[in-house]
């Protein structure tokens, strides 16, 4: 959530950055809720300071007391009516957007720079020609007990992804990161408060309606609320490095990269997170990047760094950076982990803040990115180390994981 003083402020620089996002809100409206609401606590105060009285009450005064209660009820009720009216817009609201954003929709990401490519002497397979040749997954099997776009990973696959997962976790912890199992599920206000429950049909979430929880889509989500009401220590950054499954309906994506591994609704990932002072977001984010690269390097796999447009940016998002893999068939690049500095936007939501050396109480900025994910990292692999026999063979850093260069 935004702050509510940075939109009364700056209302024109908060509108031109919704309006940079390609979304239909307006300031105006929440400013005017704003100052009703406003005006409506100091009837509501004036109404209290009214009613107190010391002693028993006169008959005349308990008839003007039970008077100015009906009043004070009245403007409580028309005060939750805005005050309703009021949250929901401004949760609405997204974060500001970092200097240098490039303005449009996904096709205005911007490429950063880029980092080898992979070149055969032989017609490469894609990781379903592959599949077929070496038996690595199985759609049909996940089909028959959960439904389309579940799987199972044969032996060689769970073991490949559980190496790369071991390469990632030592690198980042060799950083300082500290690995953290999540629950899969949290409850309403953990998944509103992180900005992962979006309504209608942009909603991707599995939900427990009856329950009130969300299947976690990232670990993100489960860690930033791991601080919910927290007043942190934040003598250096908090880092964590969540391990979990993930789950997506992914609905009305496919036909876009869905073929294979590369969009499910069920895949692992080993997720960074932070949680820092305002004044060490920036290179916080620039540290979860550089891990990002690192660990693409180890595994080599070729990738860009791709700065993300407005158009294209989550609410919470105020600079996010992708980094896409090369994928050799399609001579193309695509997503394979991304980075976000969300600022405070997420802490505000869930009242995670810090002892500043004045004493006084700020929120925290929260920051995430992809150390490694299972689907999207095997696809990589595979494709990107394939030889003319067909066989993969494997990053030199896998060895001491897998046992052996040879999938």
């Amino acid at each position: 959530m935004i702050d509510i003083q940075l939109i009364r402020d700056n209302p024109k620089i908060v509108q031109e950055s919704i309006s940079r996002r390609g979304l239909d809100i307006d300031i105006n409206q929440i400013l005017s809720l704003d100052k009703k609401r406003r005006e409506l606590l100091t009837q509501l105060e004036q109404q209290r300071s009214q009613l107190k009285l010391s002693g028993k009450p006169t008959p005349a005064e308990l008839a003007k007391l039970q008077k100015l209660k009906k009043i004070q009820e009245k403007i409580q009720e028309e005060y939750n009516v805005l005050d309703s009216e009021y949250h929901d817009i401004l949760t609405q609201i997204p974060n500001l957007l970092a200097d240098n954003t490039p303005d449009g929709g996904e096709e205005n990401n911007k490429e950063e720079r880029k980092w080898g490519k992979t070149e055969f002497s032989f017609t490469p397979k894609d990781h379903e020609g592959l599949n077929e040749l070496h038996n690595l997954y199985n759609f049909e099997a996940g089909a028959k007990v959960a439904g389309a776009k579940f799987y199972f990973l044969g032996d060689k696959l769970v073991r490949l992804w559980q190496s790369i997962q071991l390469c990632a976790q030592d690198i980042i912890r060799a950083e300082g990161f500290e690995l953290k199992s999540v629950p899969h599920l949290v409850n309403y206000e953990v998944a509103d408060g992180t900005g992962y429950m979006p309504r209608g049909e942009e909603n991707q979430n599995y939900i427990d309606t009856e329950q009130e929880l969300v299947m976690i889509a990232t670990s993100e989500l489960p860690l930033t609320g791991y601080h919910k009401d927290d007043i942190l220590n934040l003598d250096k950054p908090l880092m964590y490095a969540g391990i979990s499954t993930c789950y997506r309906l992914e609905a009305g994506t496919y036909g876009k990269f869905s073929k294979g591994l590369y969009r499910t609704h069920q895949f692992e990932k080993l997720e960074m997170y932070i949680f820092c002072k305002p004044e060490d977001s920036s290179k916080s984010l620039q540290k979860i990047l550089a891990l990002e690269e690192k660990i693409c390097k180890k595994l080599e796999i070729p990738y860009r760094v791709v700065r993300i447009a407005a158009g294209d940016m989550s609410a919470p998002a105020y600079e996010k950076y992708d980094l896409e893999s090369y994928y050799p068939v399609e001579d193309d690049y695509r997503e394979i982990t991304s980075c976000s500095n969300c600022t405070d936007y997420q802490a505000r939501n869930l009242n995670i803040r810090y002892r500043k050396e004045d004493g006084k109480l700020d929120f925290v900025h929260t920051l995430n990115g992809t150390a490694a994910v299972s689907s999207r990292m095997l696809i990589s692999v595979l494709e990107n180390h394939q030889q003319k026999d067909g066989t993969v063979k494997l990053p030199k850093v896998l060895e001491k994981y897998y046992g052996s260069r040879t999938l």
